[in-house]
């Protein structure tokens, strides 16, 4: 049986006991929880076909973290290759009563490690400029700016483009564990 630890929803400040978080690949019984989170979590969320889609490619990958069997979080990249395979992260979201709980930095370290298995040494995602907490996990994991797009969304919101080394990730996420 797995662990249990106390965690602290953000949304309604109660203390719970929980088992440990759970990151297994997304299966079909998973997309109406990932399409809640995904409306919650983004202007222009994606469908549930995209979604399905997106899981249906052999270069991709799609995990979701339960806790206590239910969905908190998921993410999905694909391995894009010309010469040199990358990791092109392409949704990672928490859902909104348990942000803060380190659940985005398990999915995110889970995706990249899946990466590197694929033979990636680089990832590269965007992410809305105006999503502060999101800009800042993943500079703590390593990632750089290395351009803006404007209107890159449908709502015509601009994107920071952000690239890293995998390895170098790595490195700073368990810089950041250390006491």
């Amino acid at each position: 049986m797995p662990a249990t630890r106390p965690i602290l929803n953000h949304s309604t400040c109660e203390c719970q006991m929980q088992r440990s978080p759970n990151l297994r690949a997304m299966q079909a019984v998973d997309l109406e929880r990932v399409c809640e989170i995904e409306k919650v979590s983004f202007k222009a969320p994606w469908s549930k076909q995209m979604i399905k889609e997106l899981c249906g490619l052999e270069n991709a990958v799609c995990l979701v973290l339960d806790v206590d069997d239910v969905v908190q979080g998921y993410a999905s990249a694909r391995v894009e290759s010309d010469e040199i395979p990358i990791l092109h992260v392409v949704n990672l979201a928490v859902d909104s009563g348990v942000r803060r709980s380190g659940y985005g930095k398990m999915l995110l370290r889970k995706i990249l490690e899946r990466g590197r298995d694929a033979g990636c040494e680089w990832a590269y995602l965007e992410v809305r400029t105006t999503n502060l907490a999101a800009v800042r996990l993943y500079r703590k994991a390593g990632f750089k700016i290395f351009r803006k797009r404007s209107h890159y969304y449908e709502a015509g919101s601009d994107a920071y483009e952000m690239g890293a080394s995998i390895e170098e990730s790595f490195k700073s996420l368990a810089r950041r564990e250390c006491p």
